[in-house]
């Protein structure tokens, strides 16, 4: 927060502001292992976007034994089984040490390094090679696979009549377009995986959306990602925790979160009795002011020493926070308070003054103790008047009553105001009583 003199701080993030300060081992131990994960992978997104790559291999990491058992028994004969299966958990040491095992030293190489340098028009120049020299025909399935995916190729391949990703969990799958089907350099991205269930009228199309295994949709942690570098429609926010949606919204404003959303947070805040709390969190928002008139709050010096709001905007919120109340002269003390006193002679001619007078001298002195509240040096024509007034009804002077009368007269002309017009004829009618 930036502190301004006479209005709200500016609310910035900091050039190292970063999530991780909000998502503690302490905080997860609470939440769910849906809400944990959502909040990991934001954590870990907004430190580096492309953390997500890690990320998503140690998420699936602890189902590599098993799946490794199972499909290295179905397909036991079929050595790059095991090389596929951890190319599909993204394993590329691994997959690697495999392919080198099996006697496929290229492709070894090239899983390994493809890591580091887009090798991708090498990868598929090499498989036309195997294909023309006929030596592509007489691999086996999972080694065609294991080539396909280094050369991006995910989907359907129509000459070898297979999906690369068929029988591979969703996780996985989704994992293997982020490794595999982006060219190295660019930004994380979902547009292929995507494509993948597009509805396109093509029957090689129709073979990757039939075999390519339907992500959990209800996912929170699949639906941020889609938010974030996929298709924005698919994160459904009611789902989400409060605290961190709000978050999304200042930590990444280019996602497509509605400000409505932001503002839930501040509302779920304030049923929690958090009042401060939601005064801080609107602070980016136009909200701040319509909490603060509320005045809820318990600790005013947080709000000055901490939040960096000045306090006249303060007694302003208490002004109109008294004002809503029909209370007056609190409107007015709080005004005078935060030294606002344009606001306050505003308030004083057009509410309190009309409530007061009823000529009777307690109240006639209680609204000359209100005039006199503006220091003489703040005081304008029109407040001077106006004291004026009210010290010749209190005195019963007659002398110069026709100007006062005058010029209380004019004063009608700068306020078109029932309540002002009715005061000052109140006023030059106990004048008038006081020159009987």
């Amino acid at each position: 927060l930036i502190p301004n003199q006479d209005s709200l701080p500016t609310a910035q993030l900091k050039p190292d502001a970063t999530l991780s300060a909000y998502y503690t081992p302490q905080l997860a131990s609470d939440f769910s292992v849906d809400v944990d994960l959502i909040w990991s992978l934001a954590t870990a997104f907004q430190q580096d976007p492309n953390a997500i790559h890690g990320w998503i291999r140690d998420l699936i990491q602890p189902g590599l034994a098993s799946q490794l058992e199972r499909i290295t028994q179905i397909h036991a004969d079929d050595p790059f089984a095991s090389t596929f299966v951890h190319l599909s958990y993204g394993q590329r040491d691994l997959a690697a040490e495999q392919a080198q095992q099996h006697n496929d030293y290229p492709l070894g190489m090239y899983i390994v390094h493809a890591e580091f340098k887009d090798l991708r028009d090498v990868i598929q120049s090499q498989i036309a090679s195997f294909q023309s020299k006929g030596e592509w025909q007489t691999m086996s399935v999972f080694h065609r696979k294991c080539w396909c995916i280094m050369a991006g190729d995910l989907g359907y391949v129509p000459k070898d009549d297979f999906v690369v990703t068929s029988g591979v969990y969703w996780q996985c799958a989704l994992g293997m377009y982020l490794w595999y089907g982006n060219r190295y350099g660019t930004q994380p991205s979902l547009a292929q995986y995507n494509k993948a269930f597009s509805h396109k009228p093509d029957v090689h199309h129709l073979q990757t959306v039939r075999h390519t295994a339907v992500p959990d949709a209800s996912c929170l942690w699949y639906q941020l990602l889609q938010l974030l570098i996929g298709d924005a429609s698919i994160a459904d926010l009611a789902m989400w925790p409060l605290d961190l949606v709000w978050l999304m919204g200042l930590y990444r404003p280019q996602t497509t979160i509605d400000q409505t959303w932001l503002l839930k947070w501040i509302d779920q805040l304030e049923l929690m009795d958090l009042a401060e709390w939601a005064i801080y969190a609107s602070l980016p928002t136009q909200k701040v002011n319509s909490i603060l008139r509320q005045c809820e709050w318990q600790n005013e010096a947080r709000l000055l020493n901490e939040f960096y709001i000045p306090k006249k905007q303060i007694q302003i919120a208490k002004a109109l926070h008294a004002h809503d109340a029909w209370d007056y002269e609190q409107e007015y003390n709080h005004l005078i308070q935060g030294e606002l006193y344009d606001q306050a002679k505003l308030a004083l001619f057009y509410f309190l003054l009309p409530k007061l007078f009823q000529n009777h001298e307690k109240d006639i002195q209680a609204s000359i103790d209100y005039i006199e509240a503006i220091p003489k040096d703040k005081q304008d024509d029109q407040v001077r008047l106006m004291c004026q007034a009210y010290h010749h009804v209190l005195s019963n002077n007659n002398q110069d009553s026709h100007t006062l009368k005058k010029e209380l007269d004019q004063l009608k002309e700068a306020y078109p105001s029932r309540n002002v017009h009715g005061l000052i004829k109140d006023l030059i009618i106990a004048i008038e009583l006081n020159e009987q």
